[in-house]
């Protein structure tokens, strides 16, 4: 069975506003409430979703829940660490200790 990489949440929500629903960044901000920049930054996977991004597009998008786009990042965060573990060095816990 082959694992695919996770997309960025970014991603998945350019593909919903952007292509899907035919909003500009700027109109996409303003029905979400945050700032241009704020947005743009998720887009372009700059920036993760926080849990405040998470409520506000569950707002927008009735059909999903906070916990849906907080799974979404979970995920990839899980998967970008994952990437990582062979750089991190360090040693497990004696079981003595």
């Amino acid at each position: 069975m082959t694992i695919y990489q996770p997309l960025h949440p970014g991603e998945i929500i350019k593909e919903i506003l952007i292509d899907g629903a035919q909003l500009s960044v700027t109109e996409a901000a303003n029905k979400l409430d945050v700032n241009r920049t704020t947005l743009s930054r998720l887009l372009n996977g700059h920036a993760g979703i926080s849990s405040d991004m998470a409520l506000r597009l569950s707002k927008l998008l009735p059909n999903t829940d906070i916990v849906f786009w907080m799974n979404i990042q979970r995920d990839y965060d899980i998967w970008q660490a994952k990437k990582r573990l062979n750089k991190i060095h360090v040693k497990p816990l004696d079981k003595a200790a």
